[in-house]
Formats: C-alpha cells, sequence, structure tokens
C-alpha cells in the first residue's frame, strides 16, 4: 500500500471526488461572518446545512479561500463556536482553513483545538510562493512563516497543503525557484514530513510541470498531493498521478 494520499477541492457539493481521494475539501466558504459560499449580497451553501457528501475518503469543509470577506476572522468566540458546531453537523469529517484574507490566526487555533478534541481533522492551506520562501521581503511573506509556526506549537493541526499556482500553474521557472524551498522550508517548521502536501490546479497542467510536483512529493518524501478544482482533472492526469504514487 502506498504511503502517499492524494486528494483535492471543490466549489461544488454535488461533485464526487474520484475513488482514489483520501480527502475531499468543499467551498469555499468565502462569506466568513454568515459561513456560506459566495459573499454576503449574494450567499450560496452552507456547510452548518449542508449534509457531506458520500465520497469514498474523509470530506472537509473549507474555510476561506480567495475573496474571502471580511478579514481578520474569526473575529470572537462567538464566530469560533459557529464555525467548530458547523464542522460537527452532517458528519462533516473536519475542517480545511485556506488562509487568503489575513485571517486571525490565535482564533483559528482556538477553532482548531475543539474540532481535534471531537476526533474531527483539520488541514491549514496557504499560499507558498516567492513570498513565503522569502519572509523579510514582505508583511505577507513574514506573517504567512509566523502563522505556520503558531499553528505547529498549538499542535491543532493535521495537514499542512502548499498551494504551489495563481489562476493557472506557475512558470517553470518560478516552479523551480519556489516549490522545492516552499516544501523544505515547512517541513523544517512541522517537523514530520507526512504533514506537509504539495497542491497542483489542473489550469496549465501539462507533462512536465506534473512530473516535477510528483518528483517532489517522492524525492521529499511529504504526505501526497491535492488538486484544486477536482472535477477539471483529466483522467490521464489522474492516472499518472495514481500510477507515480502507487495509489489504487
Amino acid at each position: 500500500m502506498s504511503n502517499y494520499i492524494i486528494g483535492g477541492w471543490s466549489q461544488q457539493t454535488n461533485k464526487i471526488s474520484p475513488s482514489q481521494f483520501s480527502y475531499t475539501m468543499y467551498g469555499m466558504i468565502t462569506n466568513l461572518k454568515e459561513l456560506t459560499a459566495g459573499l454576503p449580497q449574494s450567499p450560496g451553501w452552507s456547510p452548518a446545512t449542508t449534509p457531506k457528501p458520500d465520497v469514498q475518503g474523509k470530506a472537509l469543509w473549507t474555510y476561506g479561500g480567495g475573496g474571502a470577506v471580511p478579514q481578520n476572522m474569526p473575529a470572537d468566540q462567538s464566530d469560533v463556536e459557529k464555525i467548530v458546531s458547523a464542522t460537527n453537523k452532517h458528519g462533516w469529517n473536519g475542517l480545511d482553513v485556506d488562509n487568503e484574507s489575513n485571517m486571525n490566526i490565535e482564533n483559528i487555533i482556538e477553532t482548531m483545538r475543539p474540532i481535534k478534541e471531537n476526533g474531527r481533522e483539520t488541514s491549514y492551506t496557504f499560499l507558498a510562493g516567492s513570498a513565503y520562501n522569502n519572509p523579510s521581503s514582505s508583511e505577507f511573506g513574514k506573517t504567512t512563516n509566523d502563522n505556520i509556526q503558531k499553528i505547529v506549537e498549538a499542535g491543532v493541526c493535521d495537514r499542512f497543503p502548499l498551494m504551489c499556482y495563481a489562476t493557472k500553474m506557475w512558470s517553470m521557472d518560478d516552479i523551480k525557484a519556489n516549490v522545492g524551498p516552499a516544501i523544505d522550508r515547512t517541513i523544517q517548521y512541522v517537523n514530520d514530513p507526512d504533514k506537509v502536501i504539495l497542491a497542483l490546479t489542473p489550469a496549465g497542467l501539462n507533462e512536465e510541470n506534473l512530473d516535477y510536483f510528483l518528483n517532489q512529493v517522492t524525492t521529499k518524501g511529504i504526505g501526497g498531493l491535492f488538486v484544486w478544482n477536482f472535477p477539471i482533472l483529466q483522467d490521464e492526469d489522474l492516472k499518472t498521478i495514481c500510477e507515480r504514487l502507487e495509489i489504487t
């Protein structure tokens, strides 16, 4: 049996992930105050009222994502309790936090803690590009590094997926400059390669960059590979991922 796991994200709860996926994350819950997809003026589905999709592996819901509002959430204990309650309802296996909105990291930790204590799982997904690898160059990079260290010290997180892409796959120059260093930096913080997950997107995916990502997973011995927007992943690419990571 392979030691690697694969998984991914979808914004639609009616999209069932491939049977080979160990983890599926549904979101993105970007209306952070009311815990719905979409924005306050056009809310979508909510994990607080939606049953966990019937997937082969475990299903988590994703708090946050690109365009999430407002910033600095969860703002208080009421917000924390609302997230924990939503996670505990309807069979969800845990919570994935996608911090793209300067979240309140202390309250994120206080949210993850009772979820873990209740036997569910947590993950912290973050942008792992040039700013992360060069924390002295920007406030965003410094904050990202600080947040990872605080979560690790709290001992409340099962996995750290690294988003190493933008609206499409980075150029090969950017991939070579940042993917390996981001993995190494995260392993150093987490001190457990199995908790480090590399993430890609099918947009702009090709034989060369997929091969590079899979080589990073196997040569560095990290936990596995996740896919943003898995419903558009090509069957041939899924086959390549499963073959290379020996997942059946």
